[in-house]
């Protein structure tokens, strides 16, 4: 199930303390974070062909010796079942929701305080948050700090779509495996829909607005919501574009706006002031 280079790892002990899945199906994201869950927890003994053919003893008398380990994980342990069935004290998975900001800051302070008491039945305590992308931009921020300076038995493993779905902060501070082109997943209707009209209102206010009031009127709902930002930005990106097609004379405009879109993701990513951005994003109609 592991991956090659992730299997390698594993058994040159060079794992990184904190890792993000990303591509592929949320399913195979889910299933690839808590089979390395498993083999970080697995307590497989060495085993080779003559120790489990004559029950320990080698051909010579006294006990055979191994020198490969056993491929973790074993599926076999009590760990490896215990992960299976989600009820090992070391290891916990936290999922977050389809939708944005279901990954909420409490859920991280509560993480934290976790992470600081030692293990209870394994070497290692492993954290599998899955949907990462819909935490919040302060939970992500809380969680800055745990996977920068973990302690040395914590493994964090973070699963997303693709690694621009998180902040910048973040992405710095995890090792990113690919296992392959992220599929295309159900978005939250009510969310899509939610986004689509703030960026019809704020395109119209773009491209249209006859006074600074209009405006900052279209840019009002994004005050104080770094992550409703985070996904409309992209959004008004598109919605200028098919403006664009649908009205070749709006090219310049368009096209300038698309630009200066670009310009404030990369300043969110780098955590720029969320006030001054929305003032700069209202300035672009000007």
């Amino acid at each position: 199930m592991l991956t090659p280079r992730l299997r390698a790892m594993l058994q040159t002990n060079t794992l990184p303390h904190a890792i993000l899945l990303e591509g592929a199906s949320q399913a195979t994201r889910r299933d690839m974070a808590l089979a390395l869950a498993q083999a970080l927890l697995c307590k497989q003994a060495p085993v080779d062909d003559e120790t489990s053919m004559f029950g320990g003893v080698s051909l010579f008398g006294g006990e055979a010796s191994s020198s490969e380990p056993a491929e973790r994980p074993c599926q076999n342990c009590p760990h490896c079942l215990k992960v299976q069935a989600n009820i090992h004290p070391d290891m916990r998975l936290i999922e977050g929701g389809s939708s944005a900001r279901s990954f909420h800051i409490d859920t991280i302070r509560a993480l934290r305080n976790d992470a600081v008491v030692l293990p209870n039945e394994a070497d290692h305590k492993v954290y599998v948050l899955h949907n990462a992308q819909s935490m919040t931009a302060e939970a992500q921020n809380a969680l800055l700090k745990l996977l920068e300076e973990p302690p040395d038995y914590v493994c964090m493993i973070l699963t997303a779509p693709a690694r621009n779905m998180l902040l910048q902060t973040v992405i710095s501070r995890v090792a990113a495996f690919s296992l392959g082109q992220a599929e295309e997943e159900a978005l939250d209707p009510e969310r899509e829909a939610l986004l689509q009209q703030h960026a019809q209102n704020l395109v119209q206010a773009l491209l249209h607005a006859k006074t600074p009031y209009a405006l900052l009127e279209a840019t009002a709902p994004l005050e104080g919501n770094r992550d409703l930002v985070r996904e409309l930005l992209p959004c008004l990106r598109r919605t200028l574009h098919a403006a664009l097609v649908k009205d070749i004379a709006l090219a310049p405009r368009a096209l300038g706006l698309i630009d200066s879109l670009r310009e404030l993701e990369l300043a969110l990513e780098r955590n720029a002031n969320l006030n001054l951005l929305i003032t700069q994003l209202a300035g672009l109609g000007i």
